[in-house]
């Protein structure tokens, strides 16, 4: 870590106190780098304390230091600034704030809200992550848009309306975009070019399968044709979306294990089995070499959380242990901003900047330099190093072991040409043995190891919040 991130640490941290597709269906090709990168999402509001882009420009050689490949942000344009709280969604209205500007509830897709900068600093921001060799998402939100937006003005049916006449809204109680709408449709591709010229790299698509895939077919050919490269993430489940328009998907099924971790942080928490279950069928009914995004923190966790964040409840060795597995498993890791130092400040991506008592919900850089932030640091720099060496992390097959998930463990074996991977963690405060003994792996020296062990008849003992990963040759 430099010096001059060091000094802005610190002084962060001073501020902080004040239906089933086939699997032989292929989907759309990716740039090389999508296979073994890891991305980062920052909530400007959250990531710094001022909450802007020019602050988060300055982090970008930390960000990079952890073995980032992508940074994507979440939405920073316009925010709708009706005081009507019935158009305010009820999470927003629960988060005591008492603000309209919610970062998805957009009033103008084209301008940058002025609480995060303007369009040259975005602009800098983009060319600092490139420089470094990082690329930049953003997300999209296409579903639904603000009362006020200016499509409301300049296109007559930009909004979807019920039988009787009234504005069409979602449950969070936003107008549904209208896109049977030819001028609806162009705007917003329109905007999506807009955004690529000036140095956005790939979308992540929020609520996607709440947007017809033929706009999404229709966006997706007239960005590639700008810029081939570019990379499309659905929030969403449908395999056939994969084939159409996107290059990958954003799992939700994984981020439950978030919620075994600490069950007080979600409201219907599942045991481990089932949690690997749906993963496992998510996993399948991809098309054949589908990508998913998984994470265990994201914007909506860590708000919704509060103080049952799992690295304010948990040792920084529990968050470890998932996120060994998270790094190792088939997909691509999100990392949320702050947990590369195990933050565990109450974070909310409701809190605007002008409020004082967002100071703190902004991220704990101070963690950093203490033990906790320092271990997981230093373990997902191991983690993000190995995906960017290993053919295997990055290109080979899975296959999910059940023998320890009785026991809190999750255990699974990546395969490419004549290696083999082999990754378990306890995600409990007990220690587990089971045995593995069938998987056609043999033991050898670990990779990566804290508190585990596989012995050459396949016995593997973890200890509390332990992992072991370990290369072999195949039998």
């Amino acid at each position: 870590m430099t010096k001059r991130i060091v000094t802005r640490i610190l002084l962060l941290s001073a501020w902080a106190v004040l239906p089933t597709l086939s699997g032989s269906a292929a989907i759309r090709s990716a740039p090389e780098y999508l296979n073994s990168a890891v991305v980062y999402q920052i909530v400007l509001r959250t990531f710094t304390r001022e909450g802007n882009f020019k602050a988060a420009t300055e982090m970008l050689e930390h960000v990079r230091s952890v073995g980032v490949d992508v940074v994507y942000l979440a939405p920073f344009v316009e925010m709708d600034r009706d005081m009507d709280e019935c158009g305010w969604s009820l999470r927003q209205i629960k988060s005591g704030f008492h603000s309209p500007k919610n970062p998805y509830r957009i009033s103008n897709y084209d301008k940058i809200d002025p609480e995060y900068g303007t369009d040259a600093d975005f602009r800098e921001f983009c060319d600092t992550a490139h420089a470094l060799g990082m690329k930049v998402y953003m997300d999209l939100v296409y579903v639904h848009c603000g009362p006020n937006n200016v499509l409301k003005d300049m296109i007559p049916d930009a909004f979807e309306k019920n039988p009787h006449g009234t504005i069409k809204t979602t449950k969070w109680r936003f107008p549904y975009l209208n896109f049977e709408s030819k001028d609806v449709r162009k705007y917003l591709v329109d905007s999506m070019l807009r955004w690529m010229r000036l140095g956005c790299d790939g979308f992540r698509c929020d609520t996607g399968d709440k947007v017809p895939l033929d706009f999404w077919e229709e966006a997706a050919d007239m960005c590639r044709a700008v810029n081939p490269a570019l990379v499309m993430i659905n929030e969403g489940v449908r395999p056939e979306y994969l084939l159409k328009a996107f290059n990958a998907r954003y799992d939700w099924h994984w981020g439950r294990l978030r919620g075994y971790l600490v069950p007080a942080a979600v409201p219907q928490p599942m045991a481990l089995p089932q949690i690997i279950d749906e993963v496992r069928e998510y996993d399948a009914e991809a098309p054949n070499g589908g990508r998913s995004f998984v994470f265990l923190d994201n914007h909506d966790t860590a708000a919704d959380a509060g103080e049952n964040r799992f690295d304010r409840v948990l040792p920084v060795e529990a968050g470890n242990a998932a996120f060994v597995l998270t790094f190792l498993r088939r997909g691509l890791p999100l990392l949320f901003n702050g947990n590369e130092i195990a933050d565990n400040s109450l974070s909310t991506f409701f809190a605007p900047v002008e409020d004082p008592a967002r100071a703190r919900r902004t991220v704990d850089w101070a963690r950093a330099l203490q033990p906790a932030g320092q271990k997981r640091l230093s373990l997902l720099r191991r983690l993000a190093k190995l995906r960017h060496e290993m053919p295997v992390i990055s290109e080979g097959t899975q296959e999910w072991l059940k023998e320890g998930e009785a026991h809190g463990c999750v255990s699974f074996i990546r395969r490419h040409g004549d290696v083999s991977l082999f990754v378990a963690a306890n995600l409990t405060d007990r220690a587990a043995t089971f045995c593995v003994a069938n998987c056609g792996i043999c033991a050898t020296e670990a990779l990566i190891a804290e508190g585990g062990s596989l012995a050459a008849d396949g016995t593997c003992r973890l200890g509390p919040w332990a992992y072991i990963v370990s290369a072999n040759q195949t039998k």
